[in-house]
């Protein structure tokens, strides 16, 4: 009985050493597969000037009974989502090749992201991307590469992938 039971415990030891490490592997694939690692500490700042309002001498800067929200900057634009703290948003992006302004209503949708609609295109902004959608059809899928959340107590700042390869 002790034998069995001796090599009962080896094979449960064995399997230890060989499940933990699986687990772990695991666990950094979808981390990695759904970008949800921690930024690092170093916070990159915006390089347009912000403040509770959103981008200073900008059209993308929120009007008078405003609050910034949310604000992202891309490689092509900058999209600040206003609050008038009545649960009204608003959608403020720039198209930064020719500063040409869009503003429309916003609506804060159940998955934590904002989405606004002009005649034929839908705007949705998360913490990842601003995409730009005509029914099914995406006709453009930003990247952030600056963002920050002004719901949570100290604004969160998302990292640009430059700044993970420091």
């Amino acid at each position: 009985m002790s034998a069995t039971r001796s090599a009962s415990g080896s094979v449960v030891a064995a399997m230890r050493n060989v499940v933990a490490p699986v687990l772990f592997a695991g666990a950094v694939a979808m981390t990695t597969a759904t970008g949800l690692a921690l930024p690092s500490a170093v916070a990159k700042p915006p390089t347009v000037p912000t403040d509770s309002r959103g981008y200073v001498d900008s059209p993308a800067r929120c009007g008078p009974g405003q609050t910034a929200v949310v604000l992202g900057r891309t490689a092509l634009s900058l999209v600040s989502i206003c609050g008038d703290g009545r649960g009204h948003y608003e959608y403020r992006g720039i198209r930064l090749k020719d500063r040409a302004v869009l503003i429309l209503p916003a609506r804060s949708m159940s998955n934590g992201c904002f989405g606004a609609s002009s005649d034929a295109v839908d705007y949705t902004v998360s913490e990842r991307k601003l995409l730009l959608t005509a029914g099914l059809r995406v006709l453009r899928d930003e990247t952030m590469t600056e963002f920050l959340d002004y719901r949570v107590a100290a604004p969160v700042t998302k990292l640009s992938a430059d700044d993970h390869d420091r």
